[in-house]
């Protein structure tokens, strides 16, 4: 079990990043449109929170 988290949080292949990002991207699109309607800083809160997530998988891509 402890393997299988060390490589959802450190994963050794592409794919497996690939497939988060995939995973994120629809998650934050998501987010994004449950606060269009909030105030301004809640949503630039979320967006700068997807913008960081979705980076760091982009960083971890790179070998």
């Amino acid at each position: 079990m402890s393997d299988f988290l060390i490589d959802l949080a450190l994963p050794k292949t592409d794919r497996v990043v690939a497939i988060q990002w995939i995973v994120m991207t629809i998650v934050w699109t998501i987010a994004i449109v449950a606060v269009r309607g909030q105030d301004r800083d809640i949503r630039h809160f979320v967006l700068g929170l997807m913008m960081l997530n979705l980076g760091w998988f982009a960083v971890r891509t790179v070998h």
